[in-house]
């Protein structure tokens, strides 16, 4: 009578097993890994500004960043289907060209005004290295088409080095040109983000994807100044930020097989401070001695915008 029980037992747990296995196996076989290969053509606004010490909502000094820039990507993502868990992972190499990008270095009078009294442009070049990567459930919306939730994080180090500045204006009467390095300013971007994507299908052989982003941004940027023997290089000056941002970004891709996909992307984002700090580190050149100022940040913003095209392969 125990073996008989037993043998039943056994045979169930056999059976659910074998079960178990078969859906499983079926399931594995339904995962479906993306991989696309992109280039993008990118162009980016950066730019912050310090407060006058006596008019603290007036600008003593803005820096602007107006940068063109190429970069190519490639992104890894399990297909997403409904009632599905996904993931992507997306790594991104920017250059930054130096025959189209300039910064401006502005200066105004502190005496309320904000009369600006000095400016110089600069041409830039540098590079961009992005990490990217989120988690994602979808569901079913009408007519098969399919919403996605995210989660993700991204990581950016954004390096500026601006060369042949030439003053474009100054009421003092000195002008200034120079061929040499004048200013590096590197910043580390970190931002948490969600999101929500519908891939709407349109007919057979086009689809159009269109996501927005929610962000929450922390910035740390280092400046090295180097025509300016009052700050040390190492480095002139530190700010930090914590802020907000928005993205949105849409997807059209083309059907040319089961397996793959020509796909055009365009893409904006904004990141803006909330709260903001910079300290500027003096040499003992200075009067007074070695010393570090700290003071608030008047403003940080970071726009980026994006066009992008590339091939989705499904393996």
């Amino acid at each position: 009578m125990l073996i008989n029980k037993i043998a039943v037992v056994l045979m169930t747990l056999l059976i659910a097993n074998t079960t178990f296995a078969d859906s499983y196996s079926k399931e594995e076989k339904n995962i479906n890994f993306i991989v696309t290969p992109s280039i993008a053509y990118r162009y980016d606004v950066f730019k912050w500004a310090i407060p006058s010490k006596l008019f603290t909502d007036r600008k003593s000094s803005e820096l602007i960043w107006k940068n063109y820039i190429v970069q190519p990507s490639i992104k890894i993502e399990i297909e997403p289907k409904s009632n599905h868990f996904t993931f992507l992972g997306q790594t991104k190499y920017g250059y930054i060209l130096k025959n189209q990008s300039n910064s401006y270095d502005l200066d105004f009078l502190n005496n309320g005004t904000e009369l600006l009294y000095s400016k110089t442009k600069s041409v830039v070049k540098g590079n961009i290295f992005d990490l990217s990567g989120a988690v994602g459930y979808s569901v079913n919306l009408f007519k098969n088409n399919l919403l996605t939730f995210y989660v993700g994080y991204d990581y950016s180090d954004y390096r500026n080095k601006d060369y042949g500045s030439r003053q474009l204006l100054n009421y003092k009467g000195i002008p200034f040109s120079s061929n040499e390095l004048v200013l590096k300013y590197y910043f580390k971007t970190q931002a948490p983000w969600i999101s929500l994507s519908v891939k709407a299908f349109l007919n057979e052989k086009f689809t159009i994807i269109p996501t927005i982003k929610f962000y929450s941004f922390k910035h740390i940027g280092k400046g090295y100044w180097i025509h300016r023997p009052d700050l040390k290089q190492d480095p002139s000056l530190k700010n930090n930020v914590n802020g907000i941002g928005l993205g949105f970004n849409v997807d059209f891709a083309y059907k040319y097989s089961n397996n793959l996909d020509f796909i055009l992307n365009l893409e904006t984002k904004k990141f803006k401070m909330k709260k903001g700090q910079n300290q500027a580190f003096y040499s003992a050149i200075d009067v007074g001695g070695e010393r570090v100022v700290s003071g608030k940040l008047l403003h940080l913003t970071h726009i980026s915008s994006s066009i992008s095209a590339g091939l989705k392969y499904k393996l």
